[in-house]
């Protein structure tokens, strides 16, 4: 089944596997990338988008596949130390990556399609349930060179899987390049919510992306907001779905 970029497909009594993907090119060290920057780091934030949608799903990761569009030296040796450097960050083994890389053309671009197969206990009765929730935002929308200068200001893996686990916290949701506002509709229409102060969501900062998952959206109980509040003091608020 298709769950917002999810794919979720059950087995029986065991659990479901769950499956995101991402998808960068010309951010990279090639004569045609837009963004200059070592292909590394584009490895490494490809990687983050579908661990990000994995951890708030409440999902765990098993399988990582990468396809690398460029030659495997340098490039790809590269982007492979990115990953695995990427995976070590998130609390995960290397052994679980493997993929391909473009040995046969020669390429002026940086490209690299990353899919994470996980897998989760969670019951899928109820995803969709109308429930009325606050939303709040973990991070800043950060997209190309704004995301090399603010490296050290992104949130961890760590902070992502304790706001999931936490027992006010209804929902979770990354922004990536369609920004806050269009994943606030997610949330909205998944369950089955009106979006209140549906202005604030005009404004640049709301629209522009969050490239690699630079934002973080949480739905959580509103009679909890305060003790939320207090235990995460890192969100901001933003608005509330009833």
């Amino acid at each position: 089944m298709r769950y917002r970029d999810l794919t979720i497909e059950p087995f029986g009594d065991a659990g479901s596997l769950v499956i995101a993907c991402d998808v960068s090119a010309g951010i990279g060290s090639k004569p045609a990338d837009t963004v200059t920057v070592s292909p590394d780091v584009t490895a490494g934030f490809a990687l983050r988008v579908p661990l990000m949608e994995l951890f708030c799903f409440g999902a765990q990761p098993i399988s990582v596949i990468d396809t690398i569009g460029n030659e495997m030296k340098p490039t790809g040796e590269l982007m492979i130390a990115g990953l695995t450097r990427e995976l070590k960050r998130a609390g995960l083994s290397a052994a679980m990556l493997n993929g391909s890389t473009e040995d046969n053309m020669p390429t002026t671009t940086t490209s690299i399609g990353v899919t994470v197969v996980g897998k989760t206990t969670r019951s899928l009765v109820g995803l969709n349930h109308h429930q009325p929730m606050s939303v709040y935002r973990l991070g800043e929308p950060l997209v190309g060179d704004a995301v090399k200068q603010h490296f050290i200001d992104l949130f961890s893996y760590d902070i992502i899987q304790k706001l999931r686990a936490d027992s006010a916290v209804i929902d979770m949701l990354p922004v990536g390049s369609k920004g806050i506002a269009f994943e606030i509709g997610q949330l909205a229409a998944t369950h089955y919510l009106t979006i209140e102060n549906q202005e604030l969501l005009n404004s640049a900062f709301m629209t522009q992306s969050a490239g690699p998952a630079t934002v973080v959206l949480i739905g959580v109980d509103p009679i909890n907001r305060q003790s939320f509040e207090r235990r995460f003091p890192q969100v901001t608020y933003l608005l509330d779905l009833n």
